[in-house]
């Protein structure tokens, strides 16, 4: 899916590198070649009871297009676990071959307090890993340039990612992404990487969250870690996404799968009509749906619209959709999880009277008419991020120091005030 939203350079951007990968624009330009070099590297992943791999002096660093494909991470599993069960249920730890050379940085738009934090992160890293090539949406190198505490001599070469200009390049060369923000940064992030997602390092900067398990307080003691290896790491599940014509045949590109994070949604949108949703599950009719909608949920996704809508709570690790319906008329209509290896289809009905939104991660992206249909499932691309500990247990403080769950309710109403 293209990014949209466009901005131009400006001229005090003239210290930035050249290398205009920008993310969100629709200009098509001959890509030129770096003036910097940046080194390939990719983290491998073994079981809680590894140990720590000794890292290597770093190999001098190659041109962007001279690089090869990045190493291919492995995982070891400590049971005869099925390859396709969600990767969230093994505990890991991440290991890097070498110390890392390349990060993303994506960070929250027009945040006063993101851009502070943009600031102490990247002069941090100039400071202890100098040799650390800095990825950031042109959004963020145009805010930093504006910055007037920011100095670009403190921050040289910032590179300028144009995912649909060698997006495809640049991202094998990405080693970890540092997130900057909320837990919208984070699906931000998802969007960008359709396939292989690298390691992501998210620090909360105040937000309300669930997948923010960093202070950005922290920042530094955190890095040296994740630089150093090892560190915990969480597979956290993504659902892919086809949606078809009435025909059969495939609206969505066929090489690529809508990639969602938190949910797919199918709603009725602006119009006041219920929705009529033909639901199957692996080809068996399962019911027909009178309602605003239904939300197909990862675990991941069961603390955000799925619990609003009355879902359950569900473990990262837990590996299964939650399929929860969206204001049914039938009030026997509860919440279902499903297995993650399942199919989920949503056929919008020829008796319902409107068109229908699919959302993807809170994105509208398409207009589903009668008969139409999306299809629903585990995607091969999880998203690795790195946890405070092992086995996704930070779950358990955020559902109660975050969400407050099964807390009591206290009232302070006096009478007479």
């Amino acid at each position: 899916m293209a990014l949209a939203a466009t901005h131009s350079a400006t001229t005090t951007m003239a210290s930035l590198t050249s290398f205009s990968i920008a993310a969100r624009t629709h200009c098509r330009r001959s890509r030129p070649h770096l003036p910097f070099t940046i080194s390939l590297l990719r983290p491998t992943f073994s079981s809680t009871t590894s140990s720590a791999t000794t890292s290597a002096a770093p190999s001098p660093p190659s041109r962007l297009h001279t690089l090869p494909d990045r190493v291919s991470p492995f995982q070891s599993r400590t049971t005869s676990t099925p390859i396709h069960v969600h990767m969230g249920a093994l505990p890991k730890l991440l290991h890097w071959p070498r110390p890392p050379r390349t990060v993303l940085i994506v960070t929250k738009p027009e945040s006063e307090r993101t851009r502070a934090a943009f600031r102490h992160v990247a002069m941090w890293l100039r400071t202890h890993h100098p040799d650390m090539n800095i990825v950031v949406e042109r959004s963020v190198a145009e805010e930093a340039a504006a910055d007037k505490q920011t100095h670009t001599s403190t921050i040289p070469d910032l590179v300028i990612a144009d995912w649909e200009n060698g997006g495809e390049e640049l991202r094998r060369t990405i080693d970890f992404v540092i997130t900057l923000g909320g837990d919208g940064t984070i699906l931000h992030t998802s969007s960008l990487f359709p396939r292989d997602v690298p390691p992501i390092i998210s620090f909360s900067l105040g937000t309300l969250g669930f997948l923010l398990p960093f202070g950005i307080e922290t920042f530094s003691s955190a890095l040296s870690k994740v630089i150093q290896g090892p560190v915990p790491l969480l597979h956290r599940m993504r659902l892919a996404c086809a949606i078809y014509k009435t025909d059969g045949s495939r609206i969505t590109a066929p090489t690529g799968d809508l990639q969602a994070m938190n949910d797919i949604v199918l709603h009725r949108g602006r119009y006041p009509h219920l929705t009529i949703t033909e639901c199957s599950v692996d080809g068996e009719f399962l019911t027909g749906a009178v309602a605003d909608g239904l939300i197909v949920a990862t675990p991941t996704g069961s603390t955000a619209y799925s619990l609003s809508a009355g879902g359950p709570l569900v473990h990262p690790s837990v590996p299964a959709l939650v399929l929860t319906p969206i204001c049914p008329r039938s009030l026997s209509f509860r919440p279902a999880l499903l297995p993650a290896d399942a199919t989920v289809r949503l056929r919008l009905s020829k008796r319902s009277r409107e068109t229908a939104d699919v959302s993807v991660d809170g994105r509208e992206v398409f207009l589903l008419g009668q008969e139409e249909y999306v299809e629903v499932g585990m995607s091969e691309y999880h998203i690795p991020c790195i946890s405070r500990t092992a086995g996704g247990k930070d779950w358990v403080e955020d559902i109660n120091r975050t969400l407050k769950w099964n807390q009591g309710f206290v009232n302070t109403f006096k009478e007479g005030e």
